[in-house]
């Protein structure tokens, strides 16, 4: 086109960075920008910049995406979202919230999309009160009945671990569509409520709102984390025969994940067995999830095989049989897996917790010695296992996932990041006030009895979000009732 001597003009080069995102070709984008430059980037219009400043958010440049938006001499509302947008797909989530808070003092009014990517920002890291500021600030705009914020607003508030909150939004809302009861439905289900999930979903079909796939994979979801197996069964039948819906490999996989948590290990297998289409590593990893939960090591092996065939490089479903094995004291295979991971340069992602006290994130990880208080955590986490031992409570040492004595497993399993983020925050919240605890992994079973005790002698609320769940431990029990 230019050697045609035909000049490009603004709608050209936008839609050649979002080429250029898409297919991610950095060096070709990084070309335009140099080209651009020639032309005086100054002289170019909005959407150039903005299309300019996207492209480097979604390659992965943030730093670069940053650079250009600080020298731009205008921002327009495009120009900020594309940079929060930026920093929320790249997981810069509290650097999302603290430009979003820049736009809003720069006298830069947010759309809807901006309250969608801060709000989604809120919900992935968990932060409640940022999620609570955004919403006193849409309140405040005469928002709070616009559809596409309020069904962004429940969202926040049930992944920050506020089913209250959203609920209130859900039954506030003027109107409601099928991604608003999906998300309540959602909500529901992932912190355990499958009773009221059904209810919603039941109460969607009264309105005369009819299900999609993702209502079925939401409510699915719900059954199998409350142990409704049978009404698990019915919601599959019903998504077939009246609403004619196909089941896709996510239905499938609720319903191997509903078997394998009710313990119904057999049923499942032959489930996946039975399935007119082929099962993916996720069908057959919920069984091995499952396999663990109920420590059958010998099915274990035999699932195993089927997910390291078809995701021979994912380390987690590694680490995961590694679990079974270390759960069940077979060390050799521990040993054997562990070579195997090493081998082919796997990574393990390392446990991480965090709580947000005083509008501040304290992060912790395994064996954590860096954060100031630690030694006022480590003292609290001491006296609370004395005190669990005096009522009867011994500590679940398979889960120390360590060859060594009884005493190297009980303060390996003192050290995990998600203990050390409950004692910071019972030392550091006033007294009964709910501590939210936030974890990129799996919480295990001895973490899981420290927190029953925990909510017990210190009369209050914990709750604690894992990589899939929220546990509410209330007076020494938990939501999930076993089912997580």
């Amino acid at each position: 086109m230019l050697n045609a001597g035909i000049a490009a003009d603004s709608y050209t080069f936008s839609c050649i960075l979002k080429c250029f995102a898409a297919s991610g070709s950095v060096k070709n984008g990084e070309w335009l920008h140099g080209y651009l430059l020639k032309l005086d980037l100054a002289a170019c219009s909005c959407s150039v910049v903005n299309s300019l400043l996207s492209f480097y958010a979604k390659v992965g440049r943030v730093e670069s995406a940053r650079k250009l938006f600080d020298e731009l001499p205008q921002r327009d509302v495009v120009s900020w979202n594309s940079m929060i947008s930026g920093y929320v797909a790249n997981g810069l989530l509290h650097d999302a919230i603290r430009l979003f808070h820049e736009m809003t003092s720069s006298g830069t009014k947010p759309d809807i999309f901006t309250l969608s990517a801060v709000l989604h920002a809120c919900a992935s890291s968990g932060s409640l009160e940022s999620g609570k500021s955004v919403h006193n600030y849409i309140t405040g705009q005469g928002l709070e009945s616009n559809l596409f914020v309020c069904n962004a607003l429940m969202d926040m508030y049930a992944k920050c671990g506020s089913m209250e909150d959203a609920s209130l939004v859900f039954s506030q809302m003027p109107v409601k569509d099928i991604i608003s009861w999906n998300t309540i439905i959602a909500g529901y289900g992932m912190h355990g409520f499958g009773k009221e999930a059904i209810r919603a979903f039941e109460e969607m079909r009264r309105d005369g709102i009819k299900p999609d796939g993702v209502s079925f994979i939401s409510v699915l979801y719900a059954c199998s984390h409350s142990g409704l197996v049978n009404e698990g069964w019915r919601f599959f039948n019903i998504m077939q025969k009246e609403c004619k819906i196909e089941p896709s490999l996510e239905h499938y996989a609720c319903m191997v994940d509903l078997l394998s948590r009710s313990g119904k290990l057999q049923m499942a297998y032959e489930f996946i067995k039975g399935m007119p289409i082929k099962p993916d590593a996720t069908i057959w990893g919920a069984l091995l999830c499952g396999c663990r939960i109920h420590h059958d090591v010998k099915l274990a092996e035999r699932v195993a095989e089927h997910v390291f065939e078809l995701e021979p490089e994912n380390a987690r479903y590694y680490v995961l049989l590694a679990n079974i094995y270390a759960e069940a004291e077979k060390w050799e295979e521990v040993k054997e897996l562990r070579v195997k991971i090493g081998r082919r340069g796997l990574k393990k992602h390392p446990g991480c917790s965090w709580i947000e006290v005083k509008g501040k994130v304290h992060v912790f990880v395994a064996k954590d010695g860096s954060h100031p208080e630690v030694r006022k955590i480590e003292a609290l986490l001491r006296k609370v296992r004395e005190g669990m031992k005096k009522e009867g409570f011994s500590p679940k040492l398979r889960y120390a996932l360590m060859n060594g004595d009884d005493l190297e497993k009980e303060m390996a399993l003192c050290g995990h990041s998600e203990k050390l983020a409950m004692g910071f925050g019972i030392l550091n919240l006033p007294p009964g006030k709910t501590v939210r605890v936030m974890k990129n992994l799996r919480v295990c079973r001895d973490c899981h009895e420290m927190a029953k005790f925990m909510s017990k002698t210190t009369g209050r609320e914990i709750i604690l979000r894992d990589s899939n769940f929220f546990h509410h431990f209330k007076d020494g029990s938990c939501s999930c009732r076993g089912f997580w």
